[in-house]
């Protein structure tokens, strides 16, 4: 560590000119006036305009232990049968690091660090694990989480959906803690417009490609690929063509748009047309594309069953336990076996069989993604492809889990207290080869780096006041500014509709409210990765850490790469947080001695104070550079591998 920090301190000598303009001077100034200096950095107002969080059970924490214990003792048993040597359990500073980031989403503040490596308290380890779970931290952290899983976009399918009432609707249910399995059914079976029934964000999602649809939805919620046979029999795997045509019939009849020439829905013509020619008679030059074009097509994704649509097999299909074009009756692939009877909706059956806690892979998959989450690696890896043959590290606890998470009424949260309070997550991390095909018995967590978005996040929380209250601009109200009926509406109904939509909820004027009250000189929108554009441009900060386009399923990545390393060393939010105004530099300043300083740096920085050999380097640095000193620390620190990796 300390040769890291000297190395980087002697790069700092070359490029302090660029990266600490004015350090000295400004650190000077506020030491000598006693004050802050007026700040170009936004403060939030401490106000989170959020859905209220259901807090966890204080009551329930018996037995959140009796759980945990029977987690260690399954973990022990595993030790012993693979001959594995746990590691010692992690100091305060590290576990604490570690839940934060892993319950919130970033590091904690120099005031978190201090007040719980310094605190006696006996159970400060379960109750700091309660708190981080009632935070609004831990909705928007969970909420990156899942819209890596849901390839959430704000305006998928070339742009004509308007999906942030879906995205608002899934921070509620998470802050809500909604159980996991009505979370799931909500999201297959809503119907109607996405402002009235936020949940059909689910379906149009993969709108108009209705097989890829039940590929998706079998990949995240059972964590099995099925996809290879949509076009013929998979090659790796045991699934047919016919039954991946079987359980696509379950959803087939879910209509996700409507036609504007479908005479069902508009038996007196196309309203499209009859709306664009009504613009252009009266103004020929009339852009009927455009915002205009944007809410015609917004109106028309409006979710609904259409009973009479049925699935049939391809007109190629090859095989002998069906024809071409046959009508395909809905069935699922594995588990018992169910039936769509007259008059029920195919699609609540799917969702009842889905979620069942009888489902063989159901409670399995998502406490086996919680437990990855947690670790890593989960106990069958990788998460999104297991089959029949995959071996698992250690089946009886993916059994224990799974068990606990349905006596539990599917209660995901509680799932991550429970595991938080085991041994092995207090243990200290190991390393292990993210290309390991070995299996893993967990010694304890596995080191890795933190992801873009708690990368992010975690700079936000060194260098901006209150940063948790800068939220996107909600959508109340969306619905009855854009909501028509296209049926009786008229050309001039939809440009009022466009012309109010675009002046409120827009992304041009999204992007304005978020500039005006919480950009950084114009440009860097200072919010939780939550709270920013979905997918965001491919220059940004959060792109080049890794965050996907989310056009595939968890597509992000934490490899490492030169545009990385350029924005650590001399991008806007390293800048930032050696200003005037950004949190670490007023605590420096504040403090009013080296050695508090530096504690301070290392505290808020890495969670930790600083060693012997730490101050000495920092102290020798700050010797030779003056005030500008404690800018290279700070520098050299957020470019080491402590700060982005998760211990």
């Amino acid at each position: 560590m300390i040769n890291r920090i000297t190395f980087l301190l002697s790069i700092s000598v070359f490029l302090s000119q660029i990266l600490v303009v004015g350090t000295a001077e400004a650190w000077q100034a506020g030491k000598a006036s006693g004050q802050k200096p007026v700040s170009k950095i936004p403060r939030g107002s401490g106000k989170i305009d959020g859905p209220p969080i259901k807090p966890v059970d204080p009551a329930r924490r018996a037995d959140v232990l009796k759980s945990a214990a029977k987690i260690d003792e399954l973990i022990e048993a595993n030790y012993k049968k693979h001959s594995v040597t746990p590691n010692a359990k992690a100091s305060d500073a590290v576990f604490c690091r570690r839940t934060y980031l892993h319950l919130a989403g970033r590091i904690p503040t120099f005031e978190e660090a201090l007040q719980f490596t310094t605190s006696k308290d006996n159970e400060k380890r379960s109750k700091l694990v309660d708190q981080l779970l009632n935070s609004h931290g831990h909705v928007s952290h969970m909420f990156n989480y899942w819209a890596d899983i849901l390839r959430l976009q704000d305006h998928p399918i070339n742009n004509n959906q308007i999906a942030q009432p879906y995205h608002e609707w899934i921070k509620k249910c998470l802050a809500e803690n909604m159980p996991y399995d009505q979370w799931v059914t909500q999201m297959i079976t809503a119907e109607g417009r996405i402002w009235n029934s936020p949940a059909v964000g689910y379906s149009t999602r993969d709108s108009g490609m209705e097989l890829d649809h039940m590929d998706h939805t079998v990949q995240v919620f059972l964590g099995t690929q099925i996809g290879c046979a949509q076009c013929h029999d998979h090659p790796f795997d045991r699934w047919t063509q016919k039954e991946f045509y079987q359980m696509s019939a379950f959803l087939y009849g879910t209509q996700t748009r409507v036609g504007a020439g479908d005479k069902n829905f508009f038996p007196d013509g196309n309203p499209v047309e009859r709306i664009r020619a009504e613009m252009r008679a009266k103004d020929p030059n009339f852009n009927t594309n455009g915002v205009f074009g944007r809410i015609m097509n917004a109106n028309m994704y409006d979710v609904r069953e259409s009973p009479g649509r049925r699935l049939k097999l391809p007109h190629d299909y090859q095989y002998d336990n069906g024809k071409a074009n046959d009508t395909v009756a809905a069935k699922p692939i594995f588990g018992d076996s169910v039936t769509v009877a007259k008059g029920e909706s195919p699609k609540a059956v799917f969702a009842r069989w889905l979620t069942s806690s009888d489902n063989p892979r159901f409670a399995k998959n998502i406490v086996n993604r919680m437990w990855k989450k947690a670790f890593g690696v989960g106990l069958i890896d990788p998460v999104n492809d297991i089959r029949d043959e995959s071996v698992c590290s250690n089946p009886e606890l993916l059994d224990y889990l799974a068990s606990e998470l349905v006596r539990l009424k599917f209660d995901v949260r509680e799932m991550q207290r429970i595991i938080c309070n085991t041994s092995v997550w207090n243990r200290q991390s190991q390393v292990r080869e993210a290309t390991s095909e070995d299996l893993y018995y967990f010694p304890g967590p596995t080191l890795r780096r933190m992801t873009a978005e708690q990368i992010w996040d975690s700079l936000l929380t060194m260098a901006v006041y209150e940063f948790e209250s800068f939220t996107r601009p909600s959508t109340q109200g969306l619905a009855e500014t854009i909501n028509l009926d296209f049926k009786t509406a008229t050309g001039e109904q939809v440009k009022n509709a466009a012309e109010a939509y675009d002046l409120k909820y827009g992304p041009q004027a999204q992007r304005k409210i978020t500039q005006q009250r919480n950009s950084y000189k114009g440009r860097t929108v200072l919010a939780r990765a939550s709270e920013l554009p979905l997918p965001l441009p491919s220059d940004h900060f959060l792109r080049q850490f890794g965050q996907g386009d989310r056009e595939l399923i968890e597509a992000s990545n934490t490899d490492g790469s030169v545009s990385q390393i350029l924005t650590m060393f001399n991008g806007e939010i390293t800048h930032m947080m050696l200003e005037s105004g950004s949190v670490i530099y007023d605590d420096v300043v504040a403090a009013k001695s080296v050695d508090d300083r530096i504690d301070i740096i290392f505290l808020s920085i890495l969670s930790r104070r600083a060693t012997s050999s730490d101050e000495d380097t920092a102290r020798a640095e700050i010797k030779a550079s003056g005030n500008a000193g404690y800018g290279n620390v700070i520098w050299a620190l957020i470019n080491t591998k402590e700060f982005l990796f998760i211990q």
